[in-house]
């Protein structure tokens, strides 16, 4: 071995340091401001001169012996203690300890306090105190004079150099080879299994990349995304052949899986489950340093079957019941169910005990109800009683849905359909018949065929023709505006059936224009009832999803099973209830009349209700990747961002392709409240409900004739809410 270069830092003092006085006296002026007058303000003096003697030897030194050193630089507590005992368990104590005599009295072992390696003294004392090692435990140390321990506590922290990430990958990876686990390892170092099967990942990284992240060109989290591909080529491709911005953690990822489903955001993977689909030898892609721990797949024709043979196996205790059929239908095909019409379970009479209760609860509910029109209640006594009154009503449902009980009559004719929600939780829907054969609709410029009916021979005012406007094409699809649309009339209608009273003036003002209008567009209801909600998730499958919108689907069934179940007896039934049960009946049935879905970005009555609900749309409805930017042009969706985020986020985009640019677009703009032209304006369309009588003047009959000739005019909503203050200056028609 070579000779070691003499060097002025190791030479020895004259008085036994291992510092040259020099150096030692530079470094000391530089520190002395702060550790000094810590041991000082420590209470612990410098050692004795015959503590020096021993000064600068390697020897063991008992565990017990060893203390905290007020020179010690470190002034942040140290953390992992736990995790470094068990690897010093298993390991050895690899580094010794840097220590320096302390001050003790004349008939007390002499002590030394750690002036580099707290941290391992502290987990030989977690050792200590866990029973694996005795408190005599000898420690290796090297002994160093107290004028010394500042300058090599600060030497051995600062001079020592963190190992790289890919370093410590790189190690896990050489100890699998060698033979040892992934659990043994991760006991080894006192970390998660997970821990190590992500450093594990990223130690597989094409070394062309690993070599990148060495040297800093390639983050640690574009890494992970890297390592999202088990393919050399993959990775490198991803990376090399991609423009410098489009490099990002988020891109990569993208590129990967953008032709792979994910088990987090669909359905019926939730429902099947990773394990479940290995199981059945189908290939997932896992990433590992997701918080969501993301997984991606190929074969949906696989997991779709998994999906139906799980579900026929839960259809197995639904047939038991008596029902006729059961369908699996993993993926909700809107087809096959509009071929069905629910069958409504019916109520049954309650036993004497049931009726009691029921009754109990009425008239609790009627006293509390009165005791609110108390105009000196505490709030101590309104919490209680909203309390108490919402306990109450619960129970009344509870008891009210076990009365409804499906005939054995309907049950032999009907089934039920086995689906998923979004949460891949499945859903039991009973009580469906196949629906029987309807004639086609009329269409909207021919209802009831009569449009060439004269009625002012009935003495009424003439009724006026709505122009025909052609419609202008916009930037969405006949497609996409038959889904947005849906989800106009979806949120308006669940608005709709929580506020009666806007839901009645709504029904009055259709029969109103209906009377006078010659048109079907002055209204936003069809007051035959039909039933519209099959129709808008036809457009908009994921409306099935909305809680809100399958809320009161739901809501409108429960009245079949409390109602009598004869049209004679319905009528006095319905005389009998209170105004405010009518109404709430009535604004239900008058959401689900409500139908504005339409191909087009004309303007509609129903953006008149809007502002008489107080309805935000960007409350209701988001623009996804799945129900919007896949149905527009690439730079359509350059513009909305732009409009929307920022240019600069519209110039990236514009960059990415069109499927890329969609999920981006949906991540840019979610949260910001951005709704499509057509909505943002709501106009509605403003027409004439009759004409003005003749006057004698020619002039003002012109006047007149010429004002009944006048187009439609389309209206923002806001202009809606003068309505009433004009129609007061203008009076009604005379009437016959």
């Amino acid at each position: 071995m070579p000779a070691r270069p003499h060097s002025p830092c190791v030479e020895a003092a004259p008085n036994g340091s291992f510092f040259h006085p020099d150096v030692k006296e530079a470094f000391m002026n530089a520190v002395t401001t702060e550790i000094p007058a810590l041991a000082h303000d420590a209470g612990v003096p410098p050692a004795p001169p015959e503590a020096h003697r021993t000064a600068d030897e390697l020897r063991d030194i008992p565990l017990k012996r060893l203390v905290a050193s007020p020179y010690n630089v470190r002034r942040v507590p140290p953390t992992g203690i736990k995790e470094l005992a068990l690897n010093i368990w298993k390991v050895g104590l690899l580094q010794n300890l840097i220590v320096h005599p302390m001050k003790v009295g004349a008939r007390k072992a002499q002590t030394f306090g750690a002036a580099a390696g707290e941290r391992r003294r502290l987990a030989l004392i977690y050792l200590f105190e866990h029973d694996y090692i005795p408190a005599d435990h000898p420690v290796r140390c090297r002994v160093v004079p107290v004028e010394d321990a500042v300058l090599l506590s600060a030497t051995e922290n600062e001079m020592r150099e963190p190992m790289h990430p890919a370093d410590a990958c790189d190690a896990y990876r050489i100890l699998v080879e060698a033979g040892r686990s992934i659990e043994e390892i991760a006991d080894l170092y006192g970390v998660h299994p997970k821990t190590v099967q992500r450093r594990l990942k990223l130690a597989r990284v094409s070394p062309k990349l690993v070599d990148l992240f060495r040297t800093g060109e390639v983050k640690l989290d574009q890494m992970q995304a890297l390592a999202l591909s088990d393919s050399h080529d993959e990775q490198e491709a991803a990376w090399f052949d991609a423009e410098p911005y489009n490099r990002d953690a988020h891109a990569i990822r993208r590129r990967f899986v953008r032709d792979e489903q994910s088990f987090v955001s669909n359905r019926v993977a939730k429902f099947v489950g990773v394990e479940a689909f290995e199981a059945a030898g189908g290939a997932v892609r896992r990433d590992l340093f997701s918080a969501a721990e993301d997984a991606w797949y190929r074969d949906h024709a696989l997991m779709l079957r998994l999906a139906t043979e799980q579900l026929e196996a839960l259809g197995a205790s639904v047939l038991a019941e008596g029902w006729a059929w059961v369908k699996a239908m993993p993926e909700r095909d809107h087809a096959t169910r509009s071929q069905f019409r629910p069958v409504l379970p019916r109520r049954t009479e309650p036993t004497d005990e049931v009726a009691k209760e029921l009754a109990a609860i009425d008239q609790r509910l009627a006293e509390i109800a009165a005791q609110w029109e108390a105009d000196d209640m505490d709030d101590e006594v309104a919490e209680r009683l909203e309390l108490e009154e919402g306990a109450l009503s619960m129970r009344q449902d509870e008891i009210e849905g076990s009365l409804l009980v499906y005939h054995p009559d309907d049950m032999a004719q009907a089934g039920a359909l086995l689906s998923l929600d979004a949460n891949g939780e499945p859903v039991i829907e009973r009580g469906l018949v196949a629906r029987e054969p309807v004639a086609a609709a009329t269409t909207e410029s021919g209802e009831n065929g009569d449009d060439d009916d004269d009625d002012s021979s009935d003495g009424r005012p003439a009724r006026v023709a709505a122009p025909a406007v052609k419609p202008t094409k916009g930037p969405h699809s006949e497609r996409l505006m038959l889904r947005l649309n849906a989800h106009r009339t979806a949120a308006v209608a669940a608005a709709l059936a929580q506020q009666p009273h806007v839901a009645h003036a709504a029904l009055v003002h259709r029969l109103l224009a209906g009377e006078y209008g010659h048109s079907t567009e002055a209204s936003a209801l069809d007051v035959t009832f039909r039933d519209h909600s099959h129709n808008l998730t036809k457009h908009a499958p994921e409306l099935d999803d909305d809680l809100a919108f399958t809320m009161r689907r739901e809501q409108r069934r429960v009245w079949g099973g409390v109602i009598p179940n004869d049209s004679d007896a319905l009528l006095r039934w319905l005389i009998e209830q209170t105004d405010e049960r009518l109404l709430l009946i009535l604004a239900q049935y008058v959401a689900a009349s409500v139908d504005s879905v339409r191909p087009d970005e004309r303007p509609h009555a129903i953006n008149a209700l809007i502002p008489a609900l107080g309805l935000n749309l960007a409350d209701a409805w988001q623009p996804t990747k799945a129900g919007y930017f896949d149905h527009v042009s690439k730079d359509r969706i350059v513009d909305v961002v732009s409009a929307a985020v920022s240019p600069s986020d519209a110039m990236r985009v514009a960059k990415l392709k069109k499927g890329d640019a969609a999920t981006e677009a949906e991540r840019l703009i979610a949260g910001r409240g951005w709704l499509p032209e057509h909505f943002a304006k709501a106009e509605v369309v403003r027409m004439k409900l009759w004409d003005v009588p003749a006057k004698a003047s020619d002039a003002e009959a012109s006047a007149d004739e010429a004002e009944a000739d006048e187009p439609a005019l389309a209206v923002s909503a806001d202009d809606v809410r003068d309505d009433a203050a004009v129609a007061e200056g203008e009076g009604m028609p005379p009437r016959d």
